[in-house]
């Protein structure tokens, strides 16, 4: 299954599919840098299709999925964004929101779950961390990626070979 097939079965996400980073509003657009756009394989802004649910309107709400083809995999990957204040003071509210994605992938997101995906923090403006500080070693831990100065997604996935 490809990810516009996967994102088309899924529940509330039906229909909202868009070519490559065509789902993130053009701020958040310019955090993201991918070596090769034409590896794209489509973006969906889960945040707003969920927050007109009832169930998800209070939650803090992950932001987009981008599909990706790396040129060392032969499946596709999804790269699950988050632009957010890089702040020490917002690490709770991102790992909030990392929880609330988890969930949701084990029950309605269960098709996308399917990928191999890589959790992603994108500062929205000035970054309070370095590389090496306490914080990004602890958000590791817990399985998220943070990418400081914007999130550059390369041509070969560099923890994968085919």
């Amino acid at each position: 299954m490809t990810f516009q097939q996967a994102v088309s079965k899924t529940p509330h996400l039906k229909g909202l599919w868009q070519a490559g980073l065509g789902a993130l509003r053009a701020e958040d657009r310019a955090h993201v840098r991918p070596a090769s756009p034409r590896r794209l394989r489509g973006s969906v802004d889960v945040d707003n299709a969920l927050k007109k649910l009832k169930e998800h309107a209070q939650a803090n709400r992950w932001d987009f999925a981008i599909g990706f083809q790396h040129t060392n995999r032969r499946d596709e990957l999804i790269y699950w964004l988050e632009v957010h204040t890089g702040s020490d003071s917002q690490i709770s509210v991102v790992l909030r929101k990392l929880a609330w994605l988890q969930k949701w992938l084990d029950s309605a997101g269960k098709n996308l779950k399917s990928f191999e995906s890589q959790f992603v923090w994108a500062p929205s403006g000035a970054s309070a961390f370095t590389k090496r500080s306490r914080q990004v070693k602890e958000l590791a831990m817990k399985g998220l990626h943070y990418a400081g100065s914007g999130f550059k997604i390369p041509d070969a996935h560099p923890r994968h070979q085919r």
